[in-house]
């Protein structure tokens, strides 16, 4: 083989120019035949807004309003109804120990049931221990009037009866049956049967002992199981509220 064979000749300028004229058309043929690149669609408000939160210097605003504020007022708020059902429950155990005297007044003087009178020494010997049981009525009473404080911010105060309210009507309808014990051992000591004469001044010569009694133990057995119950049921709805 010749060198003459092996050497490629070369292309003359006009040649090369038309060549880079056909590349550059067909290049440009090819870009407008591309079909046009849809804009990108808008994105959502809650996409945005999570972009936005996902800063990092958001996340820390956050977190530190949250740890700052959020945090402690929700332990305030936690800390402040579990002290206030703390008191509720104070109250129910103080009222259900207030009630209680009552049963106690009662059966303080229920052996005396079975006598027609009594002397001075006896008499004044059960007017002592009612003295000590009413004393710690009064203690009791005082404790359940304040700690019912609590309940005073009772929204259906003006649609539904107050707890307040219910203890102060419960504690008349109690003092009511406390009165007719005392009146009925005054009775008891005053009235003359087997004795000559009364050693009270006045007395009541209808008086009969045991029918006395019978409607003390009416009145006892109403005001203090069911006037308790209610109340004491109040109480418990008000705590469960919490």
């Amino acid at each position: 083989m010749t060198k003459e064979a092996d050497e490629v000749p070369e292309l003359s300028e006009s040649e090369q120019a038309k060549i880079r004229a056909e590349v550059r058309y067909a290049l440009i043929a090819a870009r407008e035949a591309r079909p046009p690149e849809a804009p990108a669609a808008p994105r959502g408000r809650l996409a945005q807004v999570l972009d936005f939160l996902s800063n990092g210097f958001v996340l820390l605003l956050v977190g530190s309003l949250i740890t700052s504020v959020l945090v402690p007022d929700f332990q305030r708020r936690y800390d402040n109804r579990k002290q206030q059902v703390a008191l509720m429950q104070d109250c129910l155990a103080q009222f259900l120990l207030y009630s209680n005297t009552l049963w106690q007044e009662y059966y303080a003087v229920l052996p005396l049931t079975q006598r027609v009178e009594i002397d001075e020494d006896v008499y004044l010997q059960y007017v002592s221990r009612i003295a000590e049981i009413k004393l710690r009525r009064y203690d009791a009473y005082a404790k359940v009037v304040a700690l019912s404080v609590v309940f005073q911010d009772d929204a259906t105060a003006a649609a539904t009866p107050t707890v307040d309210k219910a203890l102060k009507d419960y504690a008349i309808r109690l003092n009511i049956v406390s009165a007719s014990i005392d009146r009925w051992l005054t009775g008891l000591y005053c009235t003359p049967t087997t004795r000559s004469h009364s050693p009270c001044a006045q007395f009541d010569p209808t008086f009969d002992a045991f029918d006395e009694h019978a409607k003390i133990k009416a009145q006892a057995v109403e005001i203090g199981n069911r006037g308790t119950d209610d109340v004491a049921a109040m109480i418990v709805r008000r705590i469960n509220q919490q």
